[in-house]
C-alpha cells in the first residue's frame, strides 16, 4: 500500500477553515459527486449534460419544480437551524425528526379543535402551537443531557422513535383518523398556509429566523456564551456559564425552530394539507438529518445555509424527472441525493486537515 511519505506528502492540521475555503471544498465535493453520477447516467444509457439539464430546468421552472423546490428547500433550512443552534454548544440535535413530528402534532391539534377561528388567528396559534410542543420536545433532551448527562444524541434518538408513534397513534385509526386508510383528516381551508410567490409564507419566516439567528449567535452576549461553551466547556465554567442551563436552552430553541416545520410542510403544500401515511411521514422526517450536512458544510453560519438548502432542495425536486421524464430506472434519483451527501460528509475530512507536499 502506498503511504503519505512514499509520496512526499503529510498531512496537515487546520486551525481554523475560512468561508472562502469551505466554499471551495464544498464545490469541490459537489463536482465529485456529479461525476460519480454520471458514470451510473452513463451506464444506463443517459446523456449526463442532457440529464442534468432536465433536473435543474424543472426544479426552478415557475410552472413546474419551483414551488416543490422552495417549500422542500426551505422545510430544509428549518431543520438545519434547529441543528446550528445547539450544536453552537457542541450538542447534536439529531432530534429534529422528533420535534417536526411533535410541531405537528401541536399545529394539527389547533387546527381540529378550533376549525372555525379567522385565517389569520388560526395560523398564528397553530404556528405558536408546534413551535411550544416542538420546544417542550427539545427542552426534554436538553434536560436529560444538562441534569442526568444523558447523551443528547441516545435521547434524541429515543424521543424521535416515540414521537413518531405518537402521531401514528392519532391518525391510524386514531382520533384524527380521516376517510384514507392511514391519513388524517383534511385541515380546515382557513388552516393552509397562504402562498407569496411560489411558496408558503412560512419560506420567509425561516428565512427571518436564519437572518436572526446570525445576528443572535454573532453578535449578542448570549450567543457568545453559548460559542464560549461549544468551544471551551472549561473556559465557560471559569466565567460563570450555567451549563446545563444553557444545554436545555439551545435544545429548547432548536427544538420550536423544528416545530415550525411541521407546519410548514404539511399546511404549505398542496399536495398534503393533512398528515399522510405512516411510511409518507417518515420518510418526510428523514429529511430533516439533511440539517446536520448543511449546518456542518455552512460552518454553522445561517445564512450561508439559505442557499445550499434551497439547492439541495432543487435536487430533490428535479431529480424525480430521472424517473418520469427521462424513464430511467427507479431509484437513481435516491442514489443522486445519497452520493451528494456521501461526499459532502467525505470532504469535512479537508476542514480539518490540508495534503501538503514535503520538502
Amino acid at each position: 500500500m502506498i503511504s503519505l511519505e512514499a509520496l512526499k506528502l503529510k498531512l496537515e492540521r487546520i486551525p481554523v477553515v475560512s468561508g472562502g475555503q469551505a466554499v471551495r471544498i464544498s464545490l469541490l465535493s459537489l463536482v465529485l459527486s456529479f461525476i460519480i453520477f454520471s458514470v451510473f447516467l452513463s451506464i444506463e444509457g443517459a446523456n449526463p449534460i442532457d440529464a442534468y439539464t432536465n433536473i435543474f430546468s424543472f426544479a426552478f421552472d415557475p410552472n413546474l419544480g419551483l414551488p416543490t423546490t422552495l417549500h422542500r428547500g426551505l422545510f430544509l433550512l428549518f431543520s438545519t437551524l434547529a441543528f446550528i443552534v445547539p450544536y453552537s454548544a457542541r450538542l447534536w440535535n439529531v432530534g429534529m425528526e422528533g420535534q417536526f413530528y411533535l410541531g405537528t402534532i401541536g399545529a394539527f391539534a389547533v387546527a381540529y379543535s378550533l376549525p372555525t377561528l379567522h385565517p389569520a388567528l388560526l395560523i398564528l396559534l397553530m404556528l405558536l402551537s408546534g413551535a411550544l410542543f416542538g420546544a417542550g420536545y427539545g427542552a426534554l433532551a436538553g434536560y436529560l443531557r444538562g441534569k442526568l448527562n444523558v447523551n443528547e444524541v441516545v435521547g434524541c434518538l429515543m424521543l424521535n422513535n416515540i414521537a413518531f408513534w405518537l402521531v401514528y397513534l392519532l391518525t391510524v385509526g386514531g382520533p384524527w383518523a380521516g376517510i384514507a386508510e392511514s391519513t388524517s383528516r383534511p385541515l380546515p381551508p382557513n388552516a393552509h398556509a397562504p402562498i407569496i410567490f411560489y411558496t408558503p409564507f412560512t419560506s420567509y419566516l425561516a428565512v427571518g429566523i436564519a437572518v436572526v439567528l446570525y445576528i443572535f449567535l454573532s453578535k449578542s452576549v448570549l450567543g457568545y456564551k453559548i460559542r464560549v461553551l461549544g468551544n471551551s466547556p472549561t473556559a465557560a465554567q471559569h466565567i460563570g456559564i450555567n451549563a446545563p442551563r444553557t444545554y436545555i436552552l439551545v435544545m429548547t430553541m432548536g427544538g420550536a425552530i423544528a416545530g415550525l416545520s411541521g407546519y410548514h410542510m404539511w399546511a404549505g403544500d398542496p399536495a398534503f394539507l393533512m398528515i399522510p401515511r405512516p411510511e409518507a411521514y417518515k420518510a418526510i422526517g428523514d429529511l430533516t438529518y439533511w440539517g446536520l450536512i448543511i449546518g456542518l458544510v455552512c460552518l454553522l453560519n445561517s445564512l450561508a445555509t439559505i442557499p445550499l438548502s434551497i439547492f439541495i432542495g432543487s435536487i430533490m425536486t428535479g431529480s424525480t424527472v430521472l424517473v418520469r421524464r427521462l424513464r430511467l430506472p427507479f431509484g437513481l434519483d435516491v442514489l443522486f441525493l445519497g452520493l451528494v451527501s456521501i461526499t459532502f460528509a467525505a470532504f469535512q475530512f479537508f476542514y480539518m486537515y490540508r495534503i501538503r507536499r514535503m520538502k
